[in-house]
């Protein structure tokens, strides 16, 4: 697991070890994890238990923001809110690229599309764009390195998230 976190996490020990011990409690027990963060899940209007895969998915998505590891993007944010967000994550990832608003200004109407135009600007960058499941109107995105990218894939699966990688 800690393998599939370094690639969100880079070469932050102590993020890696934070998120991979909530992902594993998520995993191991359900049920103490839904109690231990209850107050993140209320935030998010879940009050009742949730099936075991959704909570992993929820697990992953929460601890990355936790980090400022992961952003989630409204449906009709901007361009430059976008970049921002991708920002943040690059800044705490410790790069140097940066995503500039300019590149996303193409994009189109607001909506699921825009991520075609975000992945493009960070393939641009050598990095590609993730999106985690979750069933909201919102797109919790977060960045690996593109050469990454597959590794990124096979490592959810086999830990049994859901998620895209671009």
């Amino acid at each position: 697991m800690s393998r599939f976190v370094q690639l969100f996490t880079l070469n932050d020990a102590d993020a890696t070890q934070r998120v991979s011990e909530r992902l594993a409690l998520a995993i191991q027990d359900p049920a103490a994890y839904q109690e231990q963060f209850a107050e993140e899940l209320e935030e998010r209007g879940i009050v009742a238990p949730l099936p075991a895969q959704e909570l992993r998915d929820i697990a992953l998505i929460d601890a990355l923001l936790g980090e400022e590891l992961a952003w989630e993007s409204d449906w009709n944010e901007t361009s430059a809110e976008i970049a921002d967000g991708i920002n943040e994550i690059l800044t705490r990832q410790k790069t140097t690229r940066a995503l500039l608003p300019a590149a996303l200004l193409k994009r189109g109407q607001p909506g699921p599309e825009q991520l075609d135009a975000v992945q493009d600007a960070l393939e641009s960058l050598g990095l590609a764009l993730v999106l985690f499941s979750l069933d909201s109107d919102s797109f919790p995105l977060g960045v690996v390195a593109d050469a990454q990218a597959e590794t990124a894939r096979r490592l959810a699966a086999d830990l049994g998230f859901q998620l895209t990688v671009y």
